[in-house]
């Protein structure tokens, strides 16, 4: 029997599809191939529940010499891919579905769509719909639609490994001996109310930096702030190094999904804002203190791993003091040994 399982969705959602995907595999015996686009599908690189990832590029995320034309082949060509692949089943990623998605799964010519949400289409033949009201896990909710299938097991962890030999050499550029523990801040958030200030890291590092031994690392996402496709923080972190002048801090801006797994690998903890990075380093099974703004820990929290959720009372991450997330830190270090 075969799956596809579609995730257009970001980062973090795509990641919080595996243990779906795991299930379908594992527990059902499908071939599971997935539907992704360039921008998240790197987060199912070496996934060993997966057997082919169709990867697809929108418009707008179209780089330095690339058509629009060369864009639109290539995604025929995966069209006629998937429509000769004759799939048993279709599984739509997605919390509620939309028409956008849906056309995915109807042009797999699937036997049967299975989806989430509330309103009917012709072309679903399971859709799913949550209890009204019902606040739960996004991982839980995407586990709602094997229940169609008669599958039963519990949701398992996210499915995500970092690439060996990335993860050596950054090690081996930095520095970095096993058993060294290290701290991961990682400083780069989309959403405003998710942006922890600048002045609240440099005081996090000073802290963690006087209770030593061990190494810090500052991960982010690289580029200029007003990038309009794909904002970065470089003159952030510039300014935070400079600020904190500390020997133990290793600054490391990651340009891609692989090099942020590959240095999160690294890490025994991590600091976050809620978001794909802190998704990333719940599948690799770090402990993690988790700022939240404005989005729902119900929903999104880190998954299966050791973790703090801290949130703001304005439900803004700029509330929360770097003594409260460091003694957050603590307790989390306490907790795992």
């Amino acid at each position: 029997m075969r799956a596809l399982v579609v995730c257009r969705d970001n980062i973090g959602d795509t990641l919080l599809t595996t243990p779906l995907i795991s299930a379908l595999y594992q527990e059902g015996g499908y071939r599971v191939d997935v539907l992704a686009n360039s921008y998240n599908a790197g987060v199912l690189a070496r996934n060993p529940d997966i057997g082919t990832v169709y990867i697809y590029q929108k418009i707008h995320h179209r780089g330095a010499g690339e058509s629009r034309l060369g864009i639109l082949l290539r995604r025929l060509k995966i069209m006629w891919q998937i429509r000769r692949t004759r799939y048993d089943i279709a599984v739509i990623a997605k919390s509620r579905w939309d028409r956008r998605v849906l056309k995915w799964g109807t042009l797999s010519g699937a036997a049967r769509i299975l989806a989430l949400g509330e309103r009917s289409h012709p072309a679903i033949t399971d859709l799913v719909t949550p209890p009204e009201g019902s606040r739960e896990h996004l991982v839980q909710r995407f586990h709602r639609m094997l229940s169609p299938l008669g599958l039963r097991s519990p949701a398992g962890p996210l499915v995500l490994s970092a690439d060996p030999h990335a993860v050596a050499a950054l090690a081996g550029r930095y520095g970095i001996v096993p058993g060294e523990p290290v701290i991961g801040l990682q400083i780069s958030a989309r959403r405003i109310l998710q942006r922890w200030p600048e002045a609240s890291f440099i005081a996090l590092a000073g802290l963690i930096a006087a209770a030593g031994p061990g190494r810090i690392i500052l991960l982010w996402s690289p580029g200029a702030a007003d990038n309009p496709t794909h904002p970065g923080d470089d003159e952030l972190a510039a300014r935070i190094v400079a600020a904190c002048r500390l020997p133990v801090l290793v600054p490391i801006a990651t340009a891609s999904l692989d090099e942020l797994t590959a240095a999160m690998q690294l890490c025994d903890s991590v600091v976050t804002s809620d978001g794909g990075a802190m998704h990333i380093a719940a599948g690799l099974g770090k402990g993690i203190v988790a700022l939240f703004g404005d989005s729902d820990p119900v929903c999104w929290a880190p998954w299966q791993v050791p973790h703090t959720v801290l949130q703001g009372e304005d439900n803004n991450v700029a509330s929360i003091s770097p003594r409260r997330v460091y003694q957050a830190l603590r307790e989390l270090d306490s907790h795992e040994r």
